[in-house]
């Protein structure tokens, strides 16, 4: 294992921050797979199942047949950010720019100049293009102008030329989803058996450039532009796992999810000798256009009928919302058949707030289909 410390400059004098990055394997040798987590500062389930990963990797580094690494709290910037003693870290304070919106357009930033270059081969192609991409993101990240920019450039230089991308988040209360690209399906399937996923919400372009959807959008708008000429593979699968809520931290949990991360590793070809092999159900795999968002028709207190991971039908009450002034109290209703897979952590609401979504097999919306 090597650790590497990154330095971030500081927007303010006297001011730095750092990223720590473990790398295990060996580069070039089999796949490259990168995990990262905390990109929401305020999100701690991933961060911990990271920590547990590390001493599996630690102990297991002679079996790995591919490169990992692992970026085990991936935004300083955000982990200082509280207020009244509460941690925040989900948007930039100065901007209030959600950490995990606007990575860079790398097909915007490398088409012009990989056209001339581009051949009749798809492995000689994706090694091009990954090349162009980490030109572009070393010049991203020295030119930056603040924190924030260089922190997304550096994570994206980070795993550019990965094989696999895994973003660790969590939600307020949910059970264990993810979010993927429909370009390999196959590895959806996989990663959902071997975390235990009760759900993949699919989508090739969702709006808001995520960090994971920078990683595959820039594939397929490649393929778009050239794909009539030139071989483009999807050269990287990459996912936002969501490991359930903000409150289901404890290491018991968190040690098993990181061997079920080891299991996926040995199932991609990156580890040898690991004994467990995908066993969970296969998950269903709905439109992220079919997750609709339910919001508080007025203020109040909101208690639950429903919980993450039950199966609703149209108009059933996932809740109500009581006025404690008015006294009046409203249902929630489920907008959709399907599984109501994420939840508000608060039972304090104010009028329109968002309470919950539903995933649905109906593309019910378009349009930017990630909430802020």
């Amino acid at each position: 294992m090597q650790r590497e410390t990154i330095a971030l400059r500081g927007d303010s004098p006297g001011s730095l921050r750092q990223l720590a990055v473990f790398r295990y394997g060996t580069p070039g040798r089999g796949p490259k797979i990168y995990l990262q987590a905390g990109l929401h500062a305020d999100e701690m389930p991933g961060v911990l199942v990271l920590q547990h990963l590390l001493g599996l990797l630690d102990a297991a580094e002679p079996q790995l047949t591919g490169e990992v690494v692992v970026v085990p709290a991936a935004n300083p910037i955000g982990l200082g950010q509280w207020a009244f003693q509460r941690p925040l870290g989900r948007q930039e304070a100065e901007t209030m720019h959600n950490f995990n919106r606007g990575f860079a357009d790398l097909a915007a930033l490398t088409a012009v100049d990989l056209e001339p270059q581009l051949t009749d081969d798809a492995t000689v192609n994706r090694g091009l293009i990954r090349a162009a991409f980490r030109g572009a993101l070393t010049g991203l990240a020295a030119a930056a102008r603040s924190d924030m920019g260089q922190l997304q450039a550096v994570l994206l230089l980070l795993s550019c030329d990965a094989d696999y991308v895994l973003d660790l988040h969590c939600d307020h209360r949910a059970v264990l989803h993810l979010y993927a690209s429909p370009a390999r399906p196959h590895d959806t399937d996989l990663l959902c058996r071997a975390t235990g996923s009760k759900l993949a919400l699919v989508q090739d372009i969702s709006g808001g450039h995520a960090f994971d959807e920078a990683h595959t959008a820039p594939w397929l708008l490649l393929q778009r532009r050239f794909g009539d000429r030139f071989p483009i593979p999807a050269g990287c699968f990459a996912t936002t796992l969501e490991y359930r809520g903000q409150f289901d931290v404890d290491d018991q949990t968190a040690l098993q999810d990181a061997r079920n991360l080891m299991t996926f590793l040995a199932a991609i070809g990156a580890l040898q000798g690991w004994p467990e092999a995908p066993g969970h159900p296969a998950a269903p795999c709905l439109p992220l256009g079919g997750a609709v968002e339910v919001f508080a028709p007025h203020a109040g207190v909101v208690t639950w009928l429903a919980r993450p991971g039950d199966q609703v039908k149209t108009g059933d009450a996932l809740a109500h919302v009581t006025d404690p002034f008015s006294r009046q109290r409203s249902p929630v209703p489920a907008p959709c058949d399907g599984m109501m897979f994420r939840a508000e952590l608060w039972h304090a609401c104010l009028r329109g707030a968002s309470l919950a979504h539903v995933a649905g097999e109906n593309v019910l919306r378009g349009g930017d289909l990630l909430s802020d």
